[in-house]
């Protein structure tokens, strides 16, 4: 079931071609009333329509061409087109961006826009890509730069890295498949958020909930994990916690925790105590942990649990600067 159209207003903001691609691959799965844009500098295949407004910005700055790999440029971009922008973005109760960090265009323009949204009451959630490792260190580095000004101004900001999702494919994996397993985790990501929205569970989530976990939160990890049978919610637990996304942040750290749980009408009370237990047993105790459940047409003894920690602190140093970057 899904809220009323009038109680949210929600927009989902694709930046560069990663976002882009993002857009595209979550539109048929989002209600009518989400409203899609799409932020590029280069406007190739930027014709909008009834479903996405697509906008090219800084043409004057980049004559309607990528930013070229140089993130100060895309960041000009954002400037050049600032008004417009955010005549686009206001009067939202919540705005999800995505894209694909280590670029120009996405990594020069998304701080542009936590840094307006933070200004308005619009609750700002940033979920974002780092490049493969052959991709270099310069992009790791442009890519970390971001991230640290994302964080400081988006209410909350995911981060997929994809060098570290390289290490749960197959050797055999092709190039294709790589990417589309970045995009696949990165819809996963944001449809996951706005599913705790705008579906009614047995025990509900609604957006108070979300935004009590991710308001000001700043760095943000995510667990998803499934399980079946007789041990189905260690199995979901463990899926959702042995993850190489989650690994280079400290989730004891975390400053709040939400919990979702789906089943089918099996569940089982003990289970989602032991789901909560689990998920938080090294955790603050005084810090917000929020547990809803959603009962679904579920095949018998499957659950899904999906688990946000927000407020999370990251483990490792930030990468060097690399030679010729001023």
């Amino acid at each position: 079931m899904f809220l009323p159209e009038h109680l949210h207003r929600i927009a989902v903001v694709g930046v560069g071609c990663c976002g882009h691609n993002t857009i595209n691959y979550i539109k048929k799965e989002l209600d009518d009333n989400v409203d899609l844009f799409v932020f590029d500098t280069d406007s190739r295949g930027l014709e909008s329509d009834e479903r996405v407004t697509r906008m090219a910005i800084g043409q004057q700055v980049t004559d309607g061409r990528s930013a070229g790999a140089i993130p100060s440029v895309g960041e000009k971009a954002a400037h050049a087109s600032f008004d417009e922008i955010k005549q686009h973005l206001t009067g939202y109760d919540m705005i999800f961006i995505a894209g694909g960090l280590g670029g120009g265009t996405a990594t020069g323009v998304i701080p542009v826009l936590t840094k307006m949204l933070s200004e308005e009451e619009c609750l700002c959630v940033t979920i974002v890509t780092t490049p493969f490792g052959f991709e270099g260190k310069k992009k790791q580095f442009f890519a970390q730069e971001a991230i640290t000004k994302i964080n400081a101004t988006s209410d909350s900001c995911v981060t997929v890295s994809n060098q570290k999702l390289l290490h749960t494919m197959p050797k055999s994996s092709t190039l294709i498949e790589a990417f589309e397993s970045s995009n696949q985790v990165l819809k996963r990501s944001l449809l996951g958020i706005y599913s705790l929205i705008s579906t009614t569970g047995y025990i509900n989530l609604d957006f108070a909930d979300v935004r009590t976990v991710i308001s000001g939160a700043g760095a943000t990890v995510i667990g998803y994990g499934q399980g079946v049978g007789e041990y189905r919610i260690k199995q979901a637990v463990e899926t959702a916690l042995i993850n190489p996304l989650l690994e280079d942040y400290d989730l004891e750290k975390a400053k709040a925790v939400l919990i979702n749980i789906t089943a089918d009408h099996s569940l089982r009370l003990d289970e989602i105590h032991l789901a909560g237990e689990l998920l938080t047993e090294k955790i603050e105790s005084e810090i917000p942990i929020i547990i809803g459940t959603v009962i679904s047409d579920f095949p018998q003894d499957d659950i899904k649990i999906y688990a946000i920690f927000s407020g999370v602190e990251k483990k490792v140093s930030n990468l060097l600067k690399p030679k010729g970057i001023e």
